[in-house]
């Protein structure tokens, strides 16, 4: 009996050993299944979360980010302080409150009528001339200056333009605000640019309506065409004044070399010395020649033995003696043997001499002077400048400024960042504290 029940275990207990490795096999195939479509149920995650869009990963991060809400009432009051009523602010302000900004644009040159000079950067470089970039930077700086501001608020009252009750209290100017802050407020509705090549100036002036910014830019250009011909009415004006002022200078210096000779001539009794030393010359000559006869007479009446004491001879020599002192008194007349005695020919000419230089002189410095008048004139007339306004101001049909659907989303962007910075501060102040 007992061997047989050994027997028995010694068959069945291979059998068992078989019947449990097949089930342990089995149990091996069902979990290796199982991790199959784990690690494929995993890659077909992964696949799909790389192949996601970029909107979607904006989402999550933006999950991650204002995630702390649902966790804290200190999340709920940052993202109401930092995000929600900032974004609100700018949705509400560029949609709904933000006044409209108008445009008009005007175009123009300043031009000469004579050609400026080329110098050596210009033709190298093919810019404008820098007389042109001086005169066109003039007038850049003119639309921007108090000067301006003052002559359009007088001519259209910039103060109610600009701050008027239809205006948002953001954009509006305080009528009461002093006139610099006033050029401030201005210069922020104004634009300006140079083109480098030709020196054309493009202006751009804003204004809460159409229409002001049409009267604004109108009037600028007008004040500046005013101020251009003024520049050039005053350089034109520097250069025939100053012409005309040397001028006058040699008119007088020639009107008193004349009244001078004139009283000289008064004080002398003579018109022209030199003229009066000639005739004296001419007459002593023919006085000489006429002594020269007499004696003569006298020396063949000697030879033809007539008597000295003859009335004839007696008359002859009384006339060589007259004749003689007349040659004297002339030649004392013309010359003396004193340098100093004015009263002779000789002084005389030597006094009109120097006036007559002096009035020569006086001549052609006034001969100099009206020419140089003359040609001022002309080059006068030469630089003449203008303003050409090529592209007039319009009315615009468009509001500049602003762009209220891209400006709400820079503040809903920005609220976003701010509430990114500070949340991440916040947590940052946290582990500090906690640590």
């Amino acid at each position: 009996m007992t061997a047989s029940k050994t027997n028995s275990a010694a068959t069945t207990e291979p059998g068992a050993l078989a019947e449990m490795h097949a089930v342990a096999l089995e149990r091996a195939a069902i979990t290796s299944e199982e991790l199959r479509r784990s690690a494929r149920a995993v890659r077909l995650a992964n696949a799909r979360t790389v192949s996601r869009a970029s909107w979607a990963i904006a989402a999550r991060i933006a999950y991650q980010t204002f995630s702390p809400v649902r966790r804290s009432r200190s999340g709920l009051f940052g993202f109401l302080a930092f995000f929600a009523t900032p974004a609100a602010l700018a949705v509400v302000y560029f949609s709904l409150i933000a006044s409209s900004h108008y445009t008009s644009e005007a175009r123009f040159a300043v031009r000469g009528g004579a050609r400026p000079p080329i110098d050596a950067i210009s033709a190298l470089t093919g810019l404008a001339s820098f007389t042109q970039v001086q005169d066109s930077l003039i007038v850049v700086n003119y639309v921007k200056s108090q000067a301006l501001v003052e002559a359009l608020d007088r001519q259209l009252d910039l103060r109610a333009i600009f701050g008027r009750d239809g205006i948002d209290w953001i954009s509006r100017f305080n009528a009461d605000d002093p006139i610099e802050d006033l050029v401030k407020y201005w210069q922020g509705h104004i634009k300006t640019s140079i083109e480098a090549p030709s020196g054309i100036v493009t202006m751009q002036v804003s204004a809460f309506s159409p229409e002001e910014a049409l009267r604004i830019a109108n009037a600028t250009v007008e004040l500046s065409e005013r101020l251009v011909n003024g520049l050039s009415t005053r350089a034109r004006q520097d250069a025939v004044t100053e012409a005309e002022v040397e001028l006058a200078r040699a008119e007088t210096r020639l009107t008193n070399a004349l009244s001078t000779m004139r009283d000289l001539r008064n004080q002398q009794s003579t018109l022209d010395p030199q003229r009066t030393a000639e005739g004296i010359g001419r007459l002593i000559s023919e006085l000489r020649l006429e002594k020269i006869r007499l004696e003569q007479e006298l020396t063949a009446s000697k030879r033809g033995d007539v008597s000295e004491s003859a009335p004839q001879v007696q008359i002859m020599r009384t006339r060589v003696d007259v004749i003689g002192e007349q040659i004297t008194g002339l030649e004392q007349l013309l010359t003396s043997q004193d340098d100093t005695e004015p009263r002779t020919i000789a002084g005389k000419i030597t006094r009109f001499d120097e006036f007559e230089l002096g009035q020569q002189i006086a001549e052609k410095q006034y001969t100099r002077a009206a020419a140089a008048l003359e040609r001022a004139r002309v080059d006068a007339e030469g630089k003449h400048v203008y303003l050409a306004t090529f592209v007039h101001p319009v009315l615009p049909r468009n509001s500049t400024y602003p762009k209220r659907v891209l400006f709400s989303l820079l503040g809903i962007a920005a609220a976003a960042l701010l509430y990114a910075i500070g949340m991440a501060l916040w947590r940052a102040t946290l582990r500090k504290l906690a640590t």
